[in-house]
């Protein structure tokens, strides 16, 4: 209703302005008229004006009433045609001149049925003019012209004004779809959600169509073809600075060899707007995966570190409490590796603590997570395997790290293992696994200790 009450106030500053050019044309035209006819059609005017006035405030103060205000203004409006025509004199005319003023004002500020209503009224206006039968009265057909022209008037406005509204609709609503998608683009913070999002942007920018997300490294240009029975739009999704592919977007519809499908230019300016913000957030993404990664990886070796150990087994913790599965973790110390860089240098210390952690990659099983935890120190998280099961994986292990040849001289490791059962506690568990590691040293070091060993 906003939008009626806002149409309903320009019209009322229309009508002002319109009133006080006919009342000052009122006291001069026509000039056969007496002075009291000229005084009338100007107070005529006046009261009009106050009428709208009243009917405005009325509107303001109860929306309800809007309609029945806007219904009201077009009689007001017909009523002063008619006493205006009535003073100028009914064979003059002028002042059915107004209907088709009337009728093309009220269709262009309001809608179409509003000029029906401007034309009904105007043709009782004429009908009453006929019946005052003043003398010199034309005849009906030329006295019926300005309302033949105002039904015309209508016509012309009605569709133009409907081809308007309708261009109207569809840039707001490809506005509010790239809006919508921007919005949602800018608070994305995963794929998916920039993938769905493109998707829901896309149904309202080219409804009907059928869309595609892609992600890959391809770069593509923006491109339309024909392929079987369908037509393809298809454009890029990059970000960054310089812009870099990160994916792509294909839109598709049904189409026979002689269908004509239609593309609008707002439509290709929309869609690319989106690609380019769907682009711009996946780099963000891309970006902040990147750095988290970063954060949670070790340099030297590319293993989880320390706050990715920690992270990693509170998660494993709480999903194995809801799954009822084990844990395995094992605790890995490489032997004696002080003496190892006091003899070689820490540069040869730095290349055996990275053929170490190449080697327990190697010796772990997919799904397992290996981090270093300290300067000699790695962890192994076996989701799924109880300790026996972790303690098979641990063997593995060490036997590859002593029979590796990468370093400067044989190393070896001693390992600890420990495992939970259905949930438990963090701490307990790493205790656990600590104490069997110094076990393992106690013991003379290369070597597994686990409860089962």
């Amino acid at each position: 209703m906003w939008f009626l009450q806002e149409r309903n106030e320009a019209m009322l500053v229309g009508r002002a302005v319109a009133l006080g050019v006919i009342a000052v044309v009122g006291l001069f035209v026509p000039e056969a008229a007496t002075a009291e006819e000229h005084l009338l059609a100007a107070a005529a005017c006046a009261v009009a004006l106050v009428l709208h006035v009243a009917l405005w405030a009325m509107s303001r103060r109860w929306s309800r009433r809007l309609l029945l205000a806007v219904d009201a203004a077009i009689v007001i409006d017909a009523a002063l045609i008619l006493v205006l025509a009535h003073l100028a004199g009914a064979g003059n005319g002028i002042g059915l001149w107004l209907l088709p003023l009337l009728a093309v004002a009220v269709t262009l500020g309001y809608d179409t049925l509003a000029g029906v209503k401007a034309l009904i009224l105007g043709g009782i206006v004429l009908a009453a003019l006929r019946l005052l039968g003043e003398d010199g009265a034309p005849p009906l057909e030329e006295a019926a012209a300005p309302l033949v022209i105002a039904v015309a008037l209508v016509i012309v406005a009605g569709y133009f004004a409907r081809v308007n509204e309708r261009d109207l609709n569809r840039q707001l609503t490809l506005i509010e779809g790239k809006w919508t998608a921007s919005a949602a683009l800018t608070g994305a913070s995963e794929v998916d959600e920039v993938v769905a999002a493109v998707r829901r942007a896309l149904a309202t920018v080219l409804p009907g169509w059928d869309v595609d997300v892609v992600l890959d490294r391809r770069a593509v240009t923006m491109r339309s073809w024909r392929e079987r029975d369908a037509v393809f739009l298809e454009t890029p999704l990059a970000g960054g600075d310089p812009p870099r592919p990160v994916g792509r977007v294909t839109a598709s519809r049904p189409a026979g060899r002689l269908d004509r499908v239609t593309v609008r230019g707002r439509q290709m300016a929309a869609l690319r707007e989106v690609a380019d913000d769907a682009g711009s957030a996946l780099v963000r993404i891309e970006e902040r995966e990147r750095f988290e990664r970063q954060a949670l990886a070790d340099p030297l070796t590319g293993l989880g570190n320390r706050r990715a150990f920690d992270e990693a087994i509170v998660a494993e913790m709480s999903r194995i409490e809801r799954s009822g599965d084990p844990l395995g973790l094992v605790m890995i110390d490489v032997d004696h590796f002080k003496r190892f860089n006091d003899r070689h240098g820490h540069q040869a210390g730095d290349a055996a603590l990275v053929a170490v952690a190449r080697a327990i990659e190697r010796g772990a099983r997919a799904g397992d997570r290996a981090c270093r935890v300290g300067g000699e120190e790695f962890a192994l998280l076996l989701p799924g395997a109880d300790e026996q099961a972790a303690a098979i994986v641990a063997e593995r292990v060490r036997a590859g790290i002593e029979a590796s040849a990468d370093a400067a001289e044989p190393i070896t490791v001693s390992l600890g293992v420990a495992a939970a059962h259905g949930g438990g506690d963090v701490p307990a568990l790493v205790r656990t696994a600590d104490a069997r590691l110094y076990a393992a040293k106690g013991a003379g070091r290369n070597r597994v200790v686990s409860e089962t060993a």
